[in-house]
């Protein structure tokens, strides 16, 4: 069965992308609404998909079903976010990161979980859920980014108007960066924790905690400058973006069992 949902999520996620960049660069009203309407429908693939992994141990890996499930919520929190807050300009950037996310789990190589499981099997088990819910809280946090630095840029030019009108405001953008890496943040130390813990008691160090670490690092000093020191805007996004480029390199070395 997942060999059907997969793909199929992958290319609806897509899709939905599509809609929603030709919504912010048309005056057209209904293709945003497709594009919702598209990104309803990937969700509920998405979930079956999601209960597919689950329901066969032999054709996934919890780390297929954190991606899947990552790029799940992500959909699900914009489609929320979108009655209460003007961020309907935010469609593409978020549905084309789930678009990755689903991508990797298709992509990754599939391994049955131990038969017996073992405590360490369980220290991994929430190391692996802790993690993907910091990727999810940064990977929102990062799409926001991304769209402020667009936004920051089109006001600085004094340029296409109307694309700048579909986008949210500056001060939107940077309170629901800053609210993405709060809630991540502490998830994300504990799965580190967990996962330095695992990798000592197995004598396995893999290059993938380490860009892990890496990007726990960038997330911190992002936090602690955005609460101590008032950083806002520009710098915070970069560097909120830095840091998910190397989480996303972190996943890809640990889907595809390279690192």
């Amino acid at each position: 069965m997942t060999h059907v949902l997969l793909p199929a999520a992958v290319a609806l996620f897509g899709l939905s992308t599509a809609f929603y960049l030709a919504a912010l660069w048309s005056s057209r009203p209904a293709l945003l609404r497709i594009g919702h309407a598209v990104l309803g429908l990937t969700l509920l693939v998405a979930a079956g998909a999601v209960f597919a992994l689950v329901g066969d141990a032999l054709e996934g890996t919890y780390t297929q079903v954190g991606l899947v499930v990552s790029a799940l919520v992500l959909g699900a929190v914009y489609l929320v976010l979108t009655r209460r807050y003007p961020v309907a300009g935010l469609g593409s950037f978020v549905s084309a990161l789930a678009t990755l996310l689903v991508l990797f789990a298709f992509l990754g190589g599939q391994a049955a979980p131990s038969p017996t499981p073992t405590v360490l099997d369980g220290l991994l088990r929430v190391h692996i859920v802790l993690a993907f819910v910091g990727v999810t809280a940064f990977g929102f946090s990062t799409s926001v980014s991304v769209v402020y630095l667009m936004q920051a840029r089109l006001l600085k030019q004094k340029s296409n108007v109307e694309l700048r009108r579909r986008l949210p405001p500056l001060d939107v953008l940077d309170r629901l960066a800053l609210k993405g890496i709060v809630l991540g943040f502490p998830f994300y130390t504990v799965s580190i924790l967990l996962g330095s813990a695992y990798a000592i008691r197995t004598d396995h160090l893999r290059a993938s905690y380490v860009l892990a670490i890496v990007s726990w690092a960038i997330y911190g000093v992002v936090l602690q400058a955005r609460l101590t020191a008032g950083w806002r805007g520009q710098r915070a996004a970069v560097l909120t973006t830095a840091g998910l480029l190397v989480v996303l390199g972190a996943v890809a070395q640990y889907s595809f069992g390279v690192g």
